[in-house]
């Protein structure tokens, strides 16, 4: 982990996450989101105009960031660890981070060393739809992201009560070694996204276009708006 590389996030951002072609024609804006995820699970039939959109924005002001998921992990296509580690290393010259799904890095740690060759930043992520895992279950993920030279650790989680949101907050505040990334999914998605922005969260994850590419998504927009008008606690 490289806290002190100059794409590191020294605050919350905003990142708008596109998963369809239509939207790669999108007026990208610093005033809507600061880092544009591409989905690119999503995106597998339009890898060249993905290339020339990353290459654009490159002279710009946003950061970009690249994902490849499979099903399992709520992906829009099913990929073999190999065709992602094709995706993001192909790609990762081009862009300021990768995410990596937590329980496939090890497996695709070849995809890590050449993004982190090619100067770009590695996430990895952790998923669970349905539930808030324990308190210690987290804590271990984020050993685990540790242990693995992860350079950031992302963790969205859905939220059945207050107690999940709360258990979360808490984790938060206790201030972590590795730069990190937390959101809630589900009806209490839109609240914990603004308020864990508050308490540290670096990457905050809206939507571009007409459609939520995860559960409880807010409009990057409005999302980019409530964290910039939120203090940090």
């Amino acid at each position: 982990m490289n806290r002190s590389h100059p794409s590191m996030p020294q605050g919350p951002k905003t990142v708008g996450s596109i998963a369809d072609a239509s939207l790669l024609d999108y007026p990208f804006s610093a005033d809507e989101c600061e880092i544009v995820e591409f989905r690119l699970d999503g995106l597998l039939k339009n890898l060249q105009q993905v290339r020339d959109v990353l290459i654009k924005l490159k002279s710009s002001p946003l950061q970009t960031l690249i994902t490849a998921r499979c099903t399992t992990e709520g992906g829009l296509a099913q990929l073999s660890t190999e065709q992602r580690c094709q995706l993001i290393g192909g790609l990762s010259p081009l862009a300021t981070f990768v995410d990596i799904e937590l329980a496939n890095l090890e497996e695709m740690q070849s995809a890590a060393d050449q993004a982190r060759a090619n100067g770009a930043l590695v996430i990895a992520s952790f998923h669970d739809f349905k539930k808030t895992p324990s308190t210690d279950f987290l804590r271990d993920k984020i050993r685990q992201a540790i242990d693995l030279g992860a350079d950031m650790v992302k963790m969205a989680v859905h939220h059945n009560n207050v107690e999940d949101m709360y258990r979360c907050a808490s984790l938060l505040q206790e201030g972590q070694p590795i730069a990190t990334s937390l959101m809630g999914m589900g009806s209490l998605a839109p609240v914990s996204r603004v308020l864990y922005s508050q308490l540290g969260s670096l990457l905050n994850y809206g939507y571009l276009g007409g459609k939520e590419t995860a559960p409880g998504q807010w409009p990057a927009s409005l999302l980019s708006q409530a964290i910039r008008a939120s203090k940090r606690f």
